[in-house]
């Protein structure tokens, strides 16, 4: 199978025993977009590899949302890694963005794995390391920069990303990304339009400085 090969290359699997207990174990999986790959306070069954597609990861208290990261292909949700060392109840939600593509591995594997086999020890650790920077960047951001600078933050990546300066996006979907609620996005938003920065339209935010 393409995709458990691009899963060997991608992580650097040499060792034949290993790709056959993932042949063997794994379970490919396509899932639609907006699909939860982890709930919070569930206990997880699966470590999910992302092969293709995108998957947003997030805490959610009450109504608030903050986003801590998005896992990309050949990547996998480091939260959700570390509960399948302790067997313990997922602190994060996980749900893809768009269609995407999975190798699920049972949680009884994936600690066992690392002490048997170098490169999958390996994926495991700079997993760990990657998105301890990611969270380090996020906490960052939210320690330090008011809710009207991240907002604008987020819509220029977002338009630098996606090579366009129309943001397809709503205030409510808006307002979870950076961790505030809708009211208080509609009000900077509108604040920003007085000046000139962005000009907005029905599920649109269009940036113009």
């Amino acid at each position: 199978m393409i995709e458990f090969e691009q899963l060997f290359k991608g992580l650097n699997i040499v060792e034949e025993k290993l790709q056959e207990h993932i042949l063997k174990e794994g379970v490919l999986q396509t899932v639609p977009k907006d699909t939860f790959i982890v709930e919070q306070d569930k206990y997880i069954k699966w470590l999910a590899i992302v092969i293709s597609g995108k998957v947003r990861v997030w805490q959610e208290n009450e109504e608030r949302q903050i986003l801590l990261y998005y896992v990309n292909p050949i990547q996998t949700c480091v939260l959700s890694l570390s509960a399948t060392f302790r067997d313990c109840k997922s602190l994060v939600h996980a749900k893809t963005e768009i269609e995407t593509t999975l190798i699920k591995i049972p949680v009884r594997f994936v600690s066992e794995w690392s002490f048997m086999f170098k490169s999958w020890n390996t994926f495991t650790t700079n997993s760990f390391i990657i998105s301890y920077e990611d969270l380090l960047l996020s906490y960052k951001d939210l320690a330090f920069k008011k809710i009207n600078e991240r907002l604008i933050d987020y819509l220029r990546s977002e338009a630098n990303r996606n090579n366009s300066s129309i943001i397809q996006i709503s205030h409510q979907q808006l307002a979870k990304e950076v961790g505030t609620t809708r009211e208080v996005v509609s009000k900077i938003l509108k604040q920003y339009e007085l000046d000139h920065i962005v000009k907005l339209q029905f599920k649109k935010i269009e940036l113009l400085s």
